[in-house]
């Protein structure tokens, strides 16, 4: 993983990042890993963990995961959130 990391952190532009994970991905691992973003950023919006497994078909578990690492105020992924909802 972490030569991969590596890669990504060569990349120059989203589309370079964009190709690349088109090209090392399936359309169904691109879908799952958007879908979790979704579930991310929904959960830092403030939507009930209910409401985004209704509305985006998944289980409660995988909405649970996403407010576990939002409850860690040291996860990298919670403080990007909330410096992008500080921004908007």
């Amino acid at each position: 993983m972490n030569e991969i990391f590596e890669i990504i952190n060569k990349l120059k532009s989203p589309k370079e990042i964009s190709q690349f994970f088109s090209e090392i991905f399936t359309d169904n691992e691109l879908k799952t890993l958007s879908k979790r973003w979704r579930i991310l950023k929904l959960l830092a919006k403030g939507e009930t963990q209910r409401q985004i497994a209704q509305d985006l078909n998944v289980s409660l578990c995988k909405v649970t995961r996403g407010s576990k690492i939002l409850k860690n105020k040291n996860a990298i992924t919670t403080k990007f959130l909330i410096k992008e909802k500080n921004n908007e």
